[in-house]
């Protein structure tokens, strides 16, 4: 809805010229209608309306207030269908008041509507039936101030909309950089750590067939059999090999020591 636009013209009671030839039963359940819609019981409104119309179906009052009563139970199509029949009536009548307020209630409705050009049109039409009507000139000014603001407002959107789209794509190149590198430095941390995996593997199995080679195996000691120049001259011979072991081991670790880059 337009802020600031006139709303439909209020409930209608039944002319003296338009009384002529009414079912009593028309002129009760209309008043009955009206008393109702005033006290915003919009739906006993709508029955009291529709009721009297099976009495005198073609009175255009009375398709202008059922209008009103489905307006303000928010039933915009059933309200519109109501203006336009009661349009219809009063222009086969001839009756320009009628014919004026079922095209500003259309009108006003079409505009809540956000349907401004058909809003516009009839407003232009209501016009014509009575030009010096400034609550036509009002919300036909209303709904032009309302349309330019929405352009307005459309072009800013649609700037700030290209705006947040480079954003994001910013966004998603720097996110998608940034997960690389994170996936590089996992790869070169998960490397590093099979690298000296299989280091300490290499170096265990070194080590072991070191102590199982038959080469280095001490003999062993019996002592019914040696003297104590025998046996110290063994464990003299056995710290040797053992000193041998560990120089050989040394020199087979610091080889296989990657070297370090020149640059």
């Amino acid at each position: 809805m337009v802020k600031g636009i006139l709303l439909s013209i209020a409930v209608l009671g039944l002319t003296a010229c338009s009384e002529q030839g009414l079912h009593f039963k028309t002129l009760q359940l209309n008043y009955q209608g009206n008393k109702n819609l005033q006290a915003n019981s919009f739906q006993a409104a709508s029955d009291k309306y529709i009721e009297a119309l099976r009495y005198s179906p073609f009175l255009a009052e009375l398709h202008l207030n059922l209008g009103l009563s489905f307006e303000m139970l928010q039933q915009a199509e059933k309200a519109l269908q109501s203006y336009k029949e009661a349009e219809l009536l009063a222009e086969n009548s001839q009756n320009g008041r009628l014919l004026f307020m079922a095209r500003f209630n259309q009108a006003q409705l079409l505009a809540k509507g956000k349907k401004i050009d058909e809003a516009l049109s009839l407003y232009q039409k209501c016009l014509d039936l009575l030009p010096t009507s400034k609550e036509v000139k009002t919300n036909i000014e209303l709904l032009i101030q309302s349309q330019q603001s929405k352009g307005g407002s459309g072009e800013n959107q649609n700037k700030q909309d290209q705006k947040n789209q480079q954003n994001q794509n910013q966004q998603n190149k720097d996110g998608k950089g940034d997960k690389q590198d994170q996936k590089d430095k996992q790869d070169q941390k998960n490397d590093q750590n099979k690298n000296d995996q299989n280091k300490d593997q290499n170096k265990d199995k070194n080590k072991q067939q070191y102590q199982n080679s038959p080469k280095y195996q001490p003999r062993p000691f019996n002592g019914k059999d040696l003297s104590e120049g025998d046996v110290k001259k063994i464990l003299g011979e056995i710290r040797q090999q053992e000193s041998k072991i560990r120089a050989d081991y040394n020199r087979k670790e610091v080889k296989e020591q990657p070297r370090d880059k020149d640059w």
